[in-house]
């Protein structure tokens, strides 16, 4: 006895084959092998009293030495290096620098620009200063001249003192107090530079002026108190010298101002060209291989040259021979979207605030049904896939406001400071911005007075979703970088016999740690099983 199959029955066994067999076929290979998620951290086998043990990256284990240099290969033998080996790798790889203007992009030529670190050098070794060793401050945006002064004082073993811009006169003048600058870089006109000279030991200036206002002689003022000379004389008319062979390692390279979370004050942090490249090294091999820096790569700095972090990650980018491009305008002082303009960046780094603030106004900017059902797709190819949204045209259809950093951007860099006061972004938040970017988000743990660089960091590939309850939101830094060791130690209440994980205060040391023992920050935080350091933040 035969039997008819309708067209409806083959309709429904191609509808559950399709439900069945489509998802395999297209859903491909999550971002980050998931196994990996279940212990981030190398933890070791003891611990002392009133201590949790120590946790490590898993790149250097309890045991192994901790990541301290570069690894600048020399014959049949590798050395650490220091701040000028950057530079010196950025110019073999054939990195590119450009600066953008408005709707311009300036292309720098990297010879002119090891040439100007030259002359520059020349005319600082030549100013005659009170102290014994010339400490250069740099009150400039995110500008080729910024980078250049910094390289500028680690080849001729000068103290480079980077100040945020813009800031308030009062600001600046109790920074320079605090460094000890006697030198001062900075945009032509931006400040009162008598004013400044009656309460700090300024002496020289060097004006930066744009390219259209070059017809002024700005260094001409004949009530000055101090010396003036004009950048772009110094490089078109100064002797170029032969760099030092030798630093002095032992003396700070850097100076950083931060709050000391236990002195309650701003102070002056120095870092060592140790100190310094260390987090440069630990940082170009924390992502996965695939996750990490190349040559194809553009970076931008959407945040301040002198916060410490994003210039460890701008010189982390110039050592992987990346494409630098720096724009003036960066939050918060600008918009996320202006400061990438004409950039179309594939790895960016933003401030905390900045970066939360988007999240909140995007997500309440999902007025429509369809972005609402989008959003949630993306969070679930995200948390069950474990595959970052692509970007398309589909996605962005009749899209809601958020920023829009061009089709390339694979990889957002955004850091958690205590001293600064920041809430903690949560595990969810941090979905919600992968899918509101189309990109993966590193989320770090820094400190300046504590550490150079960060001291621990999430993996490129954890998209977990955080166990929010109604008093408490999930939020954690990841594991600690390469360079560094962490473990907690009891501190009043919080004690690393705790129930729910150990806590306590987070004591750190290696290579890029500002002491050369155990620094004990004042912040408190807990252990997860998975070895990744928790935060936490208040509903």
């Amino acid at each position: 006895m035969s039997s008819d199959i309708s067209y409806i029955t083959y309709t429904l066994l191609a509808v559950v084959a399709g439900l069945i067999f489509v998802p395999v076929l297209l859903d491909g290979e999550p971002d980050g092998p998931p196994m990996a998620l279940l212990q981030q951290s190398s933890v070791g086998p003891t611990r002392r009293k009133n201590e949790s043990a120590i946790h490590r990256s898993r790149e250097t284990p309890v045991g192994f030495p901790l990541r301290q240099g570069l690894g600048i290969q020399e014959g049949y033998s590798k050395r650490n290096g220091d701040v000028r080996d950057i530079w010196r790798v950025f110019v073999q790889k054939i990195g590119h620098l450009h600066t953008i203007l408005g709707n311009d992009k300036v292309v720098h030529s990297i010879d002119t620009l090891d040439a100007e670190i030259d002359t520059l050098g020349h005319y600082i070794s030549g100013l005659s200063t009170t102290g014994g060793r010339k400490v250069v401050a740099a009150y400039l945006p995110n500008s080729a001249e910024n980078l250049v002064a910094g390289f500028a004082c680690a080849f001729y073993d000068f103290t480079f003192v980077p100040i945020e811009y813009p800031a308030e006169p009062e600001v600046i003048g109790e920074k320079l107090r605090m460094a000890n600058a006697e030198i001062l870089i900075m945009p032509a006109v931006s400040l009162d530079i008598n004013e400044l000279n009656v309460s700090t030991l300024l002496k020289h200036v060097i004006l930066v002026v744009e390219e259209g206002s070059r017809h002024l002689d700005f260094a001409a003022d004949p009530d000055a108190k101090t010396s003036l000379k004009e950048w772009h004389d110094i490089a078109a008319n100064g002797q170029k010298a032969t760099r030092p062979e030798k630093i002095d390692e032992s003396q700070p390279h850097m100076v950083v101002f931060s709050k000391d979370l236990k002195l309650q004050k701003v102070v002056a942090v120095p870092y060592s060209h140790i100190n310094i490249v260390a987090a440069v090294s630990a940082q170009a091999t924390a992502p996965t291989p695939k996750d990490q820096f190349k040559p194809t790569d553009v970076f931008t700095p959407a945040s301040t040259l002198a916060d410490q972090f994003t210039r460890i990650l701008t010189y982390t980018a110039m050592l992987s021979g990346c494409t630098i491009i720096v724009n003036a305008v960066t939050p918060p002082s600008g918009d996320l979207q202006s400061s990438c303009a004409n950039a179309i960046p594939s790895i960016i780094v933003v401030p905390a605030d900045t970066l939360s603030s988007i999240g909140r106004f995007s997500k309440a900017a999902q007025v429509e049904i369809f972005h609402e059902w989008m959003h949630i797709y993306q969070l679930r190819k995200l948390t069950r896939y474990g595959q970052v949204p692509q970007h398309s045209s589909f996605a962005r259809f009749n899209d809601f406001d958020r920023p829009n950093l061009g089709k390339n951007l694979r990889l957002i860099y955004v850091a958690e400071n205590p001293a600064e006061g920041t809430r903690p972004i949560t595990c969810n938040m941090l979905n919600d911005l992968r899918a509101i970017f189309f990109s993966k988000v590193v989320y770090a743990l820094t400190y300046p007075p504590a550490a150079a660089g960060a001291i621990t960091q999430t993996t490129s590939f954890d998209y977990r979703p955080g166990e929010d309850t109604k008093t408490f939101k999930d939020s954690h830094v990841g594991a600690p970088l390469s360079c560094i060791e962490v473990k907690l130690r009891d501190a009043g209440e919080y004690t690393v016999d705790n129930e729910d994980g150990p806590m306590g205060e987070i004591v750190i040391a290696g290579p890029s740690v500002t002491s050369s023992g155990e620094y004990a920050t004042g912040i408190i935080g807990r252990w997860r099983n998975d070895g990744c350091l928790s935060m936490g933040s208040k509903a």
